[in-house]
């Protein structure tokens, strides 16, 4: 169940909840829950697919949860066992008792889940927080990445824009109807559609979350020095519309820095691009880690 403390009202938490389950329920393949104890709370996640396939770890971005990966679960989970945590400190079912206050926290949080799920090494794919998430631990703790998909990573490898940064603090602080929907319209080329019900759990979100919940520090940009470290194969996406920093200024820095990188612009994506353009980004991510469909 959700957190109701971290909403500033009950009625906002059920709201909340009604709309997560929404989300949920567009998962096309069966999943099972599974609440994982942490030095910084209990850590809600979404699995899904044989327990006997290879593992992969599913890290959402900022404002949604694991739900987000309704869109790409269905194509992963014929290939992996999909784990898909609700970060703490976010929106969803995960419990925080001590923020991720600084990128040490971030790192061992998500050292102490690949513990728990009793992997030593781990493939994972971040969707922007997501993708800042795991791009801190292949930093942090290189020997426990394996792979590394990296979907409109958040900062990273270049500073947010002012544009993006100014609508993302103006929909959470001032959450009028106008400032959530000029901001999520700015995420995704697909016509914003209020009855979708991502839509209405991003909107339940902004509106009824306590912005002061959301300490994880995610738009810090990694030094050079600690990305030419990286040693494990690593894919870069980013949508052709990407609001949040400039494609081709990210692409190079990341070329430019990580031995082996593949990098690719998907054409038509936005910021949602996994979403908005789940097809390609299927394909694109399947392709790098070795499935032949």
């Amino acid at each position: 169940m959700i957190n109701p403390s971290v909403f500033k009202t009950a009625e906002g938490a059920a709201a909340y909840q009604t709309a997560y389950d929404a989300v949920l329920s567009l998962w096309p393949v069966p999943h099972q829950p599974l609440d994982v104890p942490t030095s910084y709370g209990t850590t809600h996640f979404n699995c899904a697919g044989d327990p006997n396939h290879p593992p992969l770890l599913l890290l959402h971005g900022a404002a949604v949860t694991s739900t987000e990966w309704y869109a790409n679960v269905g194509a992963l989970s014929h290939h992996f066992r999909v784990y898909a945590p609700d970060v703490v400190n976010q929106m969803g079912l995960s419990v925080s008792t001590h923020p991720l206050q600084t990128r040490q926290d971030c790192a061992a949080w998500l050292i102490e889940l690949l513990a728990a799920l009793k992997l030593e090494k781990a493939t994972i794919i971040g969707h922007s927080l997501g993708g800042w998430l795991a791009l801190n631990l292949a930093v942090s703790a290189p020997d426990r990445v394996e792979r590394l998909l990296l979907l409109s990573p958040a900062a990273s490898f270049a500073s947010v824009s002012w544009r993006f940064l100014l609508r993302f603090l103006l929909a959470v602080f001032v959450p009028t109807h106008k400032n959530i929907h000029r901001f999520i319209q700015s995420t995704t080329t697909m016509p914003l559609d209020e009855r979708h019900v991502l839509i209405e759990q991003l909107m339940m979100g902004i509106k009824h979350f306590k912005p002061q919940q959301m300490g994880t520090p995610i738009f810090s940009v990694f030094k050079d020095d600690e990305l030419r470290q990286l040693t494990m194969p690593t894919l870069l996406l980013i949508g052709e519309h990407e609001i949040i920093y400039k494609p081709t200024v990210v692409f190079e820095r990341a070329r430019r820095l990580l031995p082996h990188l593949e990098a690719e612009l998907i054409m038509g994506g936005g910021h949602l691009f996994p979403i908005d353009q789940a097809d390609a980004t299927n394909a694109r991510l399947l392709k790098f880690l070795g499935v032949t469909q």
